[in-house]
């Protein structure tokens, strides 16, 4: 069942529903759970930079169901990277995720972008996100073998505008 939300920018306020957000995410180890908050935080304190751009889904009442942070690739001329999409695991495939995407790409596009980039891990924790990217019209570009751990291959989803 869908449930009703809107896309919008982060707000300061955001910030301890972003950290029970990541939290509810068991693929998650305690390191990415620190870098996906440091980024939120670079964001939330340096608002003038335009390198991690965070939108949040947001329920009719004002409770963060997902949000997903991308820029811009440095040293490219039109490449933007999906550093992170998280949704709660109670709103998985019930529309919050596909509809960030659709946000971003509708974004990057109006800033010319010709390419978007996602990485993830192989492991099989991680098959959700994999089938996400797939259904979305993403497509394997490269994979990288033991990068993240020796089983664990780094793998990078692509998509072109």
């Amino acid at each position: 069942m869908q449930v009703s939300f809107k896309i919008r920018p982060l707000r300061r306020r955001d910030r301890l529903l972003l950290i029970s957000l990541l939290k509810a995410q068991a693929h998650f180890r305690p390191a990415e759970v620190q870098i996906a908050l440091e980024l939120i935080d670079l964001a939330l304190d340096q608002i003038e930079q335009k390198d991690y751009l965070i939108r949040c889904a947001e329920s009719s009442q004002g409770e963060i169901l997902g949000y997903a942070c991308y820029g811009k690739a440095p040293l490219t001329d039109a490449v933007y990277d999906l550093y992170w999409i998280v949704v709660h695991p109670d709103y998985w495939s019930r529309g919050p995720g596909s509809a960030l995407l659709l946000q971003i790409e509708n974004e990057i596009e109006h800033l010319k972008a010709r390419l978007l980039l996602i990485e993830t891990s192989s492991l099989p924790s991680y098959a959700r996100p994999r089938s996400f990217y797939l259904k979305h019209g993403y497509r394997e570009l490269a994979r990288i073998s033991d990068y993240y751990a020796v089983g664990d291959h780094k793998l990078i989803f692509g998509k072109n505008f």
